[in-house]
């Protein structure tokens, strides 16, 4: 038998691994902390920045499912069930090619969503879901499952000292495991993945987007900032003691965080919602003044997980930042006069219609205030559109557009400054 000495032992090993399909570990990006140098940081972004442990519990479905570790809670380890799937999974095929990746945040009551991944698999992306109530696929507690979502984990536990036991804490530590897990797949193009959630998802989603400078475009639906100021989450936030309330939002509000965002934003929302009303959704938007950004207030928008996952807009706009895709409408401010209201637009696709909506309703809730809405006009030469005054003293409005291909935006919220005061 013939021998070999190390040198050739060695060059054989590397020959064989690379015959056998061997690929280096991939280089995940790092986050950036030299942002935050100037604000107290709860979370440990450079150990988050690394892709965690996890195993599947599903290696061979088209959807598959795994656990991965986060962060301790109450001082014990922890793992987070979620869901995965890719174009070459769902297809049963191999093709080699590099994916787009989005990371998906439920919302509060939600869980891992398998149809939600499906559906962005099967619209080209790796994708995945996580459960963020400790749960797995049948919806139960599992050892070494996390905090759960109710109001106590997610307000009232931040008395007892540990602002790490909040709920908070813990979902955004893993949504960015996630992110980093992602980034880590041999098939994830680590340039171009992008985060999107619905309701508490979205708030995360404005959380994430400021603190994990590698997503490339995020779009929170509903979520947004200043929960002090939600008609929905200002009451178990106005039942903890000012010091508590101020500790919550100076740790978990977005509006701490969403400065620093830098990636692409689209927010999604309705105009009538009763969890994220429209003067903290206005100040949430104009927060990101770092990133390239674009909004969608639909009129009477329904509350809910599939509703929230639904708008075609969203995949356009992913499309447009990681793929090069034909980008959504954009619409100025708008500029109200005492005969005409205008805002600018600029689209890569003509418009198709337009119309204004407005309330000078300020006694109402957010969800009961009354609007009404009129037809209008779209220059298509100048990029304006304008309709007749409908009354000159609105307090709040939006312009709300559809391009030739059904995909629909606003222009940002328009709020009457006097309004603005009187709500600090």
């Amino acid at each position: 038998m013939k021998s070999f000495n190390m040198k050739q032992v060695y060059l054989l090993s590397i020959l064989l691994l690379v015959s056998s399909g061997f690929k280096s570990a991939k280089q995940v990006p790092k986050i950036d902390v030299q942002r935050f140098q100037k604000i107290e940081m709860l979370w440990d972004l450079e150990s988050l920045s690394s892709p965690p442990a996890f195993s599947w519990i599903d290696s061979t479905s088209a959807v598959r499912s795994l656990l991965f570790e986060s962060v301790p809670f109450d001082g014990k380890s922890t793992k987070v069930f979620a869901y995965y799937s890719n174009p070459d999974l769902l297809q049963g095929r191999k093709t080699g090619k590099p994916f787009p990746g989005v990371v998906l945040i439920h919302g509060g009551g939600g869980k891992a969503f398998k149809e939600w991944v499906e559906k962005w698999a099967a619209d080209g992306y790796a994708a995945i879901a996580m459960d963020l109530g400790g749960k797995d696929a049948s919806g139960k507690s599992f050892e070494m499952a996390g905090p759960d979502q109710s109001h106590e984990i997610k307000f009232s536990i931040i008395k007892n000292g540990n602002l790490k036991n909040v709920w908070s804490y813990h979902a955004v530590a893993s949504v960015i495991l996630a992110h980093s897990l992602l980034l880590n797949l041999p098939e994830v193009d680590a340039d171009k993945t992008c985060v999107t959630g619905i309701s508490w998802g979205g708030y995360l989603t404005c959380m994430v987007a400021g603190l994990d400078n590698r997503f490339k475009a995020a779009v929170p639906v509903y979520g947004c900032g200043y929960y002090n100021e939600s008609d929905a989450f200002g009451k178990p936030l106005s039942e903890l003691t000012p010091h508590y309330s101020e500790q919550w939002m100076k740790y978990f509000d977005p509006s701490a965080y969403l400065p620093y965002a830098t990636s692409s934003l689209f927010f999604i929302n309705g105009n009538k919602d009763f969890f994220y009303n429209m003067i903290p959704y206005y100040k949430t938007f104009n927060l990101a003044e770092k990133s390239d950004k674009n909004i969608r207030i639909e009129p009477e928008m329904k509350h809910g997980h599939v509703e929230g996952w639904q708008p075609e807009e969203i995949r356009y706009f992913f499309e447009s930042v990681v793929n090069g895709g034909v980008p959504l409408p954009k619409i100025g401010k708008i500029e109200p006069g005492d005969s005409t209201v205008v805002a600018s637009f600029s689209s890569h696709i003509g418009l198709r219609s337009a119309r204004f909506y407005y309330s000078s309703d300020t006694i109402s809730t957010n969800a009961k205030r009354q609007w009404s809405d009129v037809a209008a006009q779209i220059d298509q030469n100048q990029k304006k559109i304008s309709c007749k005054t409908p009354i000159v003293d609105f307090k709040y409005a939006f312009f709300y557009v559809t391009d030739n291909r059904e995909a629909s935006v606003s222009s940002p919220i328009y709020i009457q400054s006097q309004v603005l005061m009187n709500n600090r």
